[in-house]
């Protein structure tokens, strides 16, 4: 009994030892996880971090070492990418809940308004937890465009995970399999303001490589499944069958919300590649991202002319059709008598657009739809409706015909295969062939 009774009062004493944030100063608490989550809980999280720092640099897929990491950070007002990229990292292996509240600090702290008042809302807790946190309170300043948070600049040596040198599995097609059409894929992934990724090789994060590439699956998955639901809903209006248009509206339901968890899934890898990849540029310099900016930028100069060159009768073919068209639909206006026509002036501006689908009372096709889910997410695109109801849809704005020639080419390569550059006046569609006549040089 006394041996049970002595082992108890050891067993009690140690734990004691472990959980009390102010142990001795001698102890070792280099990747002590214990002593870490003592100090965490406790509140002292400035002697939490540097413990979290080795323990996540030691397991950075861990997700809840990067919960406690990230929250250090954002409590010892380091809103550095380090703090983001460990907080989506918590997100999506799903977390604590207030993974989300923290996030809405470190995009608050970053003044970026939207970005925070979005997690702050994600952020599920309950009345008491919400209270505790203070959500209400931040998310009123937020509202009120208000930044509560003093934003220290960190040591990046000290406190930053270098995801690149961690060892992580590089994918493979074993272990992870990677789409043959990604292998030699040109896409537009924009990772920040001065660099936008174009192959799978530009990824200099493994980690980022790997969460891009599930992104990228989801985002095929998705495509999937947004043609299956189309098929389910023309098959549930041609229907009359109530069990069966019951038992259709019930499978385009669970469609929808699989795309809607998909795509959810996707934009959060997608926002930790860019933060991953972000914080490595960070890390590397100034200089070695403009190296890097500058050779993408000569590898895109070669892709586009040789898409010009590739696409050069597909122009005149598509240029044709669009000019023959329009001229039919403004023959009326044409004829008419010049001296009713306005003349020209040098206020006349003459604005060109690639426009990638034209659809009768907007009735869009099942593949339009899947190329527009997937142009949308690096894309804007623009839609009206023409004299003649038809919905259309377009992308960019130039006044210079080469540069909206240059991104004609670029979407074709990125899905839009018929698209073709439309040429605008005063707001007022105008035949191709009459708008070159006006371009500086002809």
């Amino acid at each position: 009994m006394k041996v049970f009774n002595l082992s108890l009062i050891f067993v009690v004493f140690s734990s004691l030892y472990l959980l009390c944030p102010f142990v001795s100063k001698s102890q070792d608490i280099s990747g002590n996880e214990p002593v870490a989550i003592a100090y965490f809980k406790a509140g002292n999280y400035a002697k939490a971090l540097p413990i979290f720092t080795v323990l996540i640099n030691k397991l950075p897929d861990n997700a809840m070492y990067n919960y406690y990491y990230g929250v250090c950070l954002i409590k010892n007002n380091r809103f550095d990418t380090a703090a983001k990229e460990a907080l989506l990292n918590a997100v999506v292996d799903k977390t604590p809940q207030n993974c989300n509240f923290y996030l809405g600090n470190y995009f608050q702290a970053r003044e970026d308004w939207g970005e925070a008042i979005d997690f702050y809302k994600r952020y599920k807790g309950s009345k008491q937890e919400r209270k505790e946190l203070e959500l209400d309170k931040y998310l009123d300043l937020c509202m009120k465009r208000i930044n509560p948070f003093k934003v220290i600049k960190s040591d990046e040596k000290k406190i930053f995970i270098d995801t690149s040198n961690v060892n992580f599995q590089e994918p493979d097609e074993k272990n992870f399999p990677i789409p043959d059409s990604l292998k030699s894929e040109w896409f537009n992934f924009q990772i920040n303001d001065q660099l936008t990724y174009h192959s799978i090789t530009d990824f200099k994060s493994p980690a980022a490589k790997v969460l891009f590439i599930k992104g990228w699956i989801a985002t095929n998955k998705n495509d999937s499944i947004v043609k299956i639901t189309d098929l389910l809903r023309k098959a549930h209006e041609e229907t009359h069958n109530v069990t069966a248009r019951l038992s259709l509206v019930q499978r385009i339901v669970d469609s929808e919300q699989l795309s809607y968890n998909l795509l959810n899934e996707r934009e959060k890898y997608f926002e930790q590649v860019r933060a991953k990849e972000s914080g490595y540029w960070e890390k590397s310099g100034a200089d070695a991202t403009l190296n890097f900016a500058r050779e993408i930028a000569d590898r895109e100069k070669i892709k586009y002319n040789q898409i010009l060159h590739e696409t050069k009768k597909t122009e005149i073919v598509a240029s044709k059709v669009s000019t023959e068209k329009v001229a039919t639909d403004t023959t009326e206006i044409e004829t008419k008598d010049d001296e009713e026509k306005p003349k020209a002036s040098n206020q006349d501006i003459i604005v060109y657009k690639v426009q990638i689908g034209s659809f009768p009372n907007g009735k869009l096709t099942a593949d339009f739809k899947t190329m527009y889910a997937k142009l949308s997410k690096f894309r804007k695109i623009e839609k009206c409706t023409d004299n003649w109801k038809n919905e259309i849809f377009t992308v960019g704005k130039f006044t210079d015909y080469n540069d909206a020639s240059l991104l004609k080419n670029q979407l074709i390569l990125e899905g839009a295969k018929g698209a073709f550059l439309a040429s605008y006046k005063n707001g007022e569609r105008i035949p191709l062939s009459q708008a070159l006549k006006k371009q500086p040089g002809n």
